[in-house]
C-alpha cells in the first residue's frame, strides 16, 4: 500500500524508490517474495546499497513467466534470507537463485520467556497448530497411542485456531479408551495465554511436513519446552540439526514412536539447556539482528575483494 492506494504487481513504486534513494542507504532489507521485480529498479538508481531478500513464509518455487522475472531479478539482489538454506532447494536446483547468495536466518521472534520448571507438568506433551494434513495431527496421535503403553501418565494437549481435520481427530481419540484419557483437545486460546501453557509443558510436538519457519515452535523453545518435530530444513535449522530436539520423518509414525520412547532416557533439564541456548543464539530478536548484520558485511567485504580484484 502507497499513500492509501493499493499497488497493482505491473506498477513500479518509483516515488518510493526515490524515497528510499534520498536517504543513502548502505543496507536494504526487503521482506516477502511478492513483489521481487521492484529492487531491479530499486538497486539500478542504488547500486552502491546492498539488498537483502527475506523470504516470509513457505515460498514455493516460481512457474512460468514468474520464474523468468525471478531469474532476472537474481542479477540485482545481492543476497536471500530463508530458515535454512534446503528450505530454497528448489529455487537454487531450478538455477532461479544463485545457491550462494542464499543464507540461513530465522524468520521472526518472540518476546514470550522461560519462566523456570516450577510449574512445568512431567510427561506433558503440547501441540499448537492448525488442524491440517500438512501439521498432520493423525501420524501424532497414532505414534502418541502407543507410547501410551509404556507411559500411561502422559498427556497431550491440543491447541489449534484452524480445524479442517477436527472431526477425524475426535473421531481417533473417542475410538481409543488410552487417548480419550490422555488427549486434551483445547481448541482456540488467546495468543497472550500461550506463554504461560508453554512455560506448564515439558515437550512441543508436531507433524508438519513443510514449514517456511515455524513460530509456535520458536515460542515453545523460549519457553524452555523440548522440541519432537519433523526434519523439515526449517526445524533442522532451528533445532540445530536436531542437537537439542527429537526429530523424525514426517508421516512416520514408527520413527516418532521411537523419538518418544527415547524422552524417557534422556537428562531433560540438560536438553532443555540446550533448546534454552539455541533460541538466544540463533531464533531471539538480538540474534536474527545480528545473523543479518553479519550477512550485510560479508557481502559488501566480498564486493570489495572483487573490485580490489
Amino acid at each position: 500500500m502507497f499513500k492509501g492506494k493499493k499497488l497493482k504487481k505491473w506498477m513500479i513504486p518509483f516515488r518510493f524508490n526515490w524515497f528510499i534513494k534520498s536517504l543513502q542507504p548502505d543496507y536494504i532489507l526487503v521482506h516477502g517474495f511478492g513483489f521481487v521485480h521492484y529492487l531491479i529498479f530499486l538497486k539500478m538508481i542504488l547500486p552502491k546499497s546492498k539488498i537483502l531478500l527475506q523470504s516470509n513464509g513457505f515460498a514455493p518455487k516460481p512457474k512460468g513467466i514468474k520464474k523468468y522475472i525471478y531469474k532476472v531479478s537474481d542479477y540485482f539482489i545481492d543476497g536471500y534470507l530463508f530458515t535454512g538454506i534446503e528450505n530454497a532447494k528448489p529455487w537454487y536446483e531450478n538455477k532461479i537463485l544463485t545457491k550462494n547468495k542464499i543464507f540461513s536466518v530465522m524468520e521472526g521472534s518472540t518476546h514470550f520467556k522461560f519462566s523456570g520448571n516450577a510449574k512445568r507438568k512431567p510427561n506433558s506433551f503440547l501441540w499448537v497448530g492448525r488442524l491440517d494434513a500438512n501439521k498432520d495431527p493423525l501420524t501424532i496421535l497414532k505414534a502418541f497411542e502407543r507410547f501410551l503403553d509404556i507411559e500411561e501418565n502422559a498427556i497431550l494437549t491440543m491447541i489449534f485456531h484452524e480445524n479442517h481435520l477436527l472431526s477425524p481427530v475426535q473421531d481417533f481419540i473417542l475410538n481409543s479408551e488410552k487417548l480419550k484419557k490422555a488427549v486434551i483437545v483445547k481448541g482456540y486460546v488467546e495468543h497472550h495465554l500461550l506463554e504461560e501453557i508453554y512455560n506448564e509443558n515439558e515437550f512441543f510436538i508436531l507433524g508438519s511436513h513443510y514449514e517456511g519457519s515455524g513460530y509456535a515452535l520458536v515460542e515453545a523453545m523460549a519457553c524452555g519446552c523440548i522440541p519432537i518435530v519433523t526434519s523439515i530444513p526449517s526445524f533442522q535449522f532451528m533445532t540445530n540439526d536436531g542437537a537439542c530436539a527429537f526429530l523424525f520423518t514426517p508421516n512416520r509414525e514408527d520413527e516418532l514412536f521411537r523419538q518418544l520412547k527415547r524422552t524417557r532416557d534422556n537428562d531433560l533439564l540438560v536438553l532443555q539447556k540446550k533448546v534454552l541456548e539455541q533460541f538466544k543464539n540463533k531464533l531471539s530478536f538480538e540474534a536474527i539482528a545480528n545473523d543479518i548484520k553479519f550477512i550485510f558485511k560479508k557481502i559488501e567485504n566480498e564486493s570489495i575483494s572483487i573490485k580490489r580484484e
